[in-house]
């Protein structure tokens, strides 16, 4: 897999979204960016499995990226896979205003809601021109913008997730969420426990996934 230049990008530019040395134009990824977070309290395995099984519920995620001038900038997008590592991947157009703001500046945010669920998660966005991967991810249902698989203006968007956080207020947890709000407002108390404060992987979680760091240092999470 290969990471390919944006025409008329700048070294510079490549160098604030988080690419490597720049060599005859075309950017090396730089492994020393992140290190992988060692935080049991923040990673542990109930939680990011949690994670992992919300999110592949969800077909679409809107994806939150920072144009030119600074301001935030989303837009739905369909999610073509989401890794076990919690490395997401969309497809889009090489042309998409997205593509440049990516270029520009590598930090993102996803964010998925249904009625009862609930997940942001932030990250490194980047460009992957990888016609094999693309050809893995495609879904039938992408030819209602791209003529196919070997279509030029694909590009992949790969979302590096750095932290995430979950609200799940399905099923059983549902249902007593809404017995405790029932009784705070019957009683005049306020809640006891707010959904942040819960330790409980399956309703709340706040999970620091990777750390970002500068090229050649490795800083790990805080235990």
């Amino acid at each position: 897999m290969s990471l390919g230049p944006v025409p008329g990008e700048s070294d510079q530019s490549r160098k604030n979204r988080g690419d490597g040395p720049v060599d005859g134009g075309m950017p090396v990824a730089n492994p020393g960016r992140m290190t992988q977070a060692l935080a049991s309290h923040q990673r542990s395995p109930e939680s990011v499995s949690h994670l992992l099984s919300l999110l592949r519920e969800f077909d679409s995620a809107t994806l939150i990226t920072r144009s030119r001038g600074g301001s935030l900038h989303g837009r739905p997008m369909s999610i073509a896979q989401v890794d076990d590592d919690v490395t997401i991947w969309f497809i889009t157009s090489v042309a998409s205003a997205k593509v440049e703001e990516v270029a520009e500046d590598a930090r993102a945010m996803v964010t998925l809601q249904s009625p009862s669920r609930f997940l942001c998660l932030n990250g490194n966005a980047e460009l992957v021109f990888d016609p094999e991967r693309i050809r893995a991810l495609w879904k039938e249902q992408y030819r209602v913008w791209y003529g196919s698989e070997r279509d030029p203006d694909i590009v992949l968007v790969r979302l590096t997730t750095f932290d995430a956080e979950y609200w799940d207020r399905s099923g059983l947890q549902g249902l007593k969420t809404v017995l405790q709000a029932a009784r705070a407002y019957v009683t005049g108390q306020p809640l006891e426990a707010k959904p942040e404060q819960s330790n409980d992987p399956e309703s709340h979680a706040k999970i620091k996934l990777w750390v970002p760091s500068e090229p050649g240092e490795s800083v790990e999470a805080d235990r």
